[in-house]
């Protein structure tokens, strides 16, 4: 019998492994996931997110994705992150399926995000989405693509 992946949200027993995951994930791009620096937010993830999810495969965290308030209307996706193994399985669809949600019924109008332009993967999974590009909304000196998902 397949075991089931589950989509469950964020509690503090699984910082460590989030800390891993994202380590992993931001050197599979080339980045360095600094925690005690500009990503310091992941130290308080209760407190800084909205919401904050993680997908586990037998307790292990395979992919998080998260939502920071922006204003009384918008959040921002944050930390969309999924272990190579397990894309092109539709769980990538099933975090953003989440998130929409989430945002949804918390009363939030829309969901802003920023990425790059080399992300072709997840690029296309936001306009699979329905996310549209739209104009610069922050001074992240890596994104060079800004993309926005209103609902109503």
């Amino acid at each position: 019998m397949e075991h089931a992946i589950e989509l469950i949200p964020y509690n503090d027993s699984y910082k460590q492994q989030v800390f891993d995951f994202t380590g992993a994930c931001f050197e599979e791009l080339g980045k360095k996931f600094e925690p005690s620096g500009r990503h310091s937010f992941y130290n308080d993830i209760g407190n800084e997110f909205e919401v904050f999810f993680c997908l586990v495969d037998q307790e292990k965290v395979i992919g998080t994705v998260a939502l920071k308030k922006v204003d009384d209307y918008t959040v921002e996706l944050k930390a969309m992150y999924l272990d190579r193994n397990y894309r092109g399985k539709s769980h990538g669809r099933r975090l953003m399926d989440k998130v929409v949600d989430e945002a949804k019924r918390l009363g939030f109008k829309s969901i802003v995000l920023d990425s790059m332009s080399s992300y072709k993967d997840a690029l296309r999974l936001y306009k699979k989405t329905g996310f549209k590009m739209t104009e610069r909304y922050n001074d992240n000196v890596y994104a060079d693509v800004f993309m926005r998902l209103d609902f109503e």
